[in-house]
């Protein structure tokens, strides 16, 4: 199996489709916090929010959650650049190692996740799988908001194009 037909089976799939783990996930990092002298203040502990396994075929697992940038700056002219958006991971497993990491934006305060595009400028084209995959996890993962409604007012289109 190679990578874009993981995605796809994943990208593919619906909700009923996966069980939900969630916390402890077993999937932590480490985390190092500085003092503001540029010196390590402490080390800490941090993990996937919620991990799913795909329920056809075990050997395929995501996790969601870890932070990656806790202060995102949208563009000004996107409709959610006042909000406090952050990035956060979505990543795949296949027989239990990281076969691919896409970087999920959580906008309007949390209330929904929306696909990184390669570029901000509108119309912002986002692939049909990656559409579809962002769109799994906010319904697995994510606020009970409209994703369609949140994807169409951040300016995306969903376009076939060879995705990653």
């Amino acid at each position: 199996m190679n990578l874009r037909d993981l995605l796809e089976i994943v990208a593919g799939s619906s909700v009923q489709d996966w069980t939900i783990l969630f916390r402890p996930t077993f999937r932590h990092r480490i985390v190092e916090t500085l003092k503001d002298d540029g010196g390590r203040d402490r080390l800490q502990s941090d993990e996937h929010l919620v991990a799913f396994s795909y329920r056809p075929d075990l050997a395929i697992s995501m996790a969601y959650g870890l932070v990656e940038q806790g202060a995102y700056d949208l563009p000004a002219s996107n409709p959610f650049a006042t909000e406090n958006a952050r990035t956060r991971y979505l990543d795949i497993f296949l027989e239990g190692r990281l076969i691919y990491r896409e970087t999920v934006v959580a906008v309007d305060r949390h209330r929904c996740l929306l696909p990184m595009p390669r570029d901000w400028n509108p119309p912002i084209a986002i692939p049909a799988m990656q559409y579809s995959l962002v769109r799994l996890i906010h319904n697995l993962a994510g606020p009970p908001t409209d994703y369609d409604e949140y994807f169409e007012k951040a300016g995306m289109k969903r376009w076939e194009m060879p995705w990653p």
